[in-house]
């Protein structure tokens, strides 16, 4: 039977990272006390009480989450409306009304500027909807639907890098947000100059100097992609070696080598007494926790070590191995063929749990100079053996393998590859 959709309230904890509550243990547990209090254990339903009262306050407490991070934008400096919608649409979109007019190439070029995949749109001559991509978290557990969410992370860079230095030069009226299949486009409102007269101002952004666009703009364009690292995200990521051990397909090195050397420590100091076994059983715990760090990052440069060199750099593997949205940048040494490269990576193939099918392992090809290539991969599942990490997406060390041996090993033959730069974001896009 198939598994019902995530709610509403689910999917908004997971946007702001707010742990399950176990509701099932909560009510197991509440009903074992008053059933046993109803055989006569009066004092049984002070613990089925206590557990009521606590899944109430975790309720109470999320939904304050909750909405504390439903205000986080409203702080930008300009009136926002729709933001719970705009997380939850199956096409996430938002309009802009400006202060007066300006040309929406340079919007279109800078929101391309920072992720190719955005649709921006010109709604009038000081207006426009801009449309993005949605993100995929893993369910919570084991063959649980994905959940589907506005991409706060792009939200985030497109209003530091597009939509404040438009309010600082220009003016934001108001940015409405949704869904792209109910979402009403803004009416503009007659906005006055500083003179009385209509704010609007001739033609094109850079005919007139008061209708230039923000430098902040003019610089994103010029200045291409998005500069975040490919690895800044997946640097921050708590258990990163034994998530990128779980990606490859390895065993992390985790709590049983951990209780293994403390018992080792206590029955070695059992000799001198219960002062003895204490002492060892402390230094064991250190000694093992020390142990399997070393062991795990040891592992994790025998998974990078299998792509350390054919006759090119590859640097960033293992990020690249645990972010949800993998992307790898090829830097070439002269120009190539590109449909051939597009058709050599479109022809691996992926397993898609989710559609059922065989589907392309490669999802886009962005050339982000002549001698310059970005690649995207589909990401794959990863389940963790481990109930410290929660199931995430990451490149999939298998295709990649394939990849080299089909496409870039050959490439470099032809055409030297200086260096194949990995990483990519946290999580997974749609």
């Amino acid at each position: 039977m198939a598994k019902k959709p995530p709610s509403e309230h689910a999917r908004l904890a997971r946007a702001f990272a707010i742990p399950p509550t176990k509701q099932g243990l909560a009510v197991t547990l509440a009903s074992g006390f008053g059933a046993a209090g109803l055989l006569g254990l009066t004092a049984a339903f002070a613990p089925a009480a206590a557990v009521v009262v606590a899944v109430g306050t975790f309720a109470i407490t999320d939904r304050r989450v909750i909405a504390k991070g439903l205000r986080e934008l409203d702080k930008w400096g300009f009136p926002i409306e729709g933001y719970r919608p705009w997380l939850l649409a199956a096409e996430p979109t938002f309009d802009v009304e400006l202060r007066r007019e300006i040309d929406v190439d340079m919007i279109v070029t800078s929101a391309a500027a920072i992720d190719p995949a955005i649709n921006v749109r010109r709604i009038s001559a000081r207006s426009f909807r801009v449309i993005t991509r949605r993100i995929a978290l893993p369910g919570i557990k084991d063959g649980d639907l994905p959940i589907h969410l506005g991409d706060r992370r792009l939200l985030r860079e497109l209003y530091e890098r597009m939509l404040s230095p438009l309010h600082a030069d220009i003016g934001i009226v108001i940015m409405r947000m949704g869904d792209r299949a109910t979402l009403t486009a803004i009416v503009p409102t007659n906005m006055a100059g500083e003179d009385g007269g209509p704010a609007m101002l001739g033609m094109g952004a850079f005919r007139e100097p008061a209708k230039a666009a923000p430098p902040a703009l003019q610089a994103l364009v010029h200045g291409g992609a998005t500069s975040l690292s490919l690895t800044a995200e997946t640097r921050k990521l708590p258990f990163r070696s034994e998530r990128i051990l779980h990606a490859a397909g390895r065993s992390p090195a985790g709590v049983g080598t951990v209780l293994a050397i403390t018992a080792g420590g206590a029955v070695s100091g059992v000799q001198f007494g219960p002062i003895g076994a204490g002492a060892g059983a402390i230094v064991g715990f250190i000694a093992g926790v020390a142990a399997a760090i070393a062991n795990n990052r040891r592992n994790v440069r025998v998974v990078s070590s299998l792509v350390a060199w054919h006759g090119f750099e590859i640097d960033g593997y293992e990020d690249w191995l645990i972010a949800g949205r993998p992307l790898f940048d090829v830097e070439l040494t002269d120009v190539i063929d590109r449909d051939a490269f597009t058709q050599q990576l479109h022809a691996i193939v992926a397993f898609s749990g989710e559609a059922a099918t065989t589907v392309r392992w490669v999802t886009e090809v962005t050339w982000l100079e002549d001698t310059l290539v970005r690649v995207e991969t589909r990401p794959a599942l990863v389940q963790p053996t481990s109930t410290r990490i929660r199931a995430f997406y990451g490149g999939s060390h298998v295709l990649f393998q394939q990849c080299l041996t089909q496409v870039l090993i050959p490439l470099h033959g032809r055409v030297r590859i200086k260096t194949v730069h990995m990483g990519g974001y946290v999580e997974r896009r749609i």
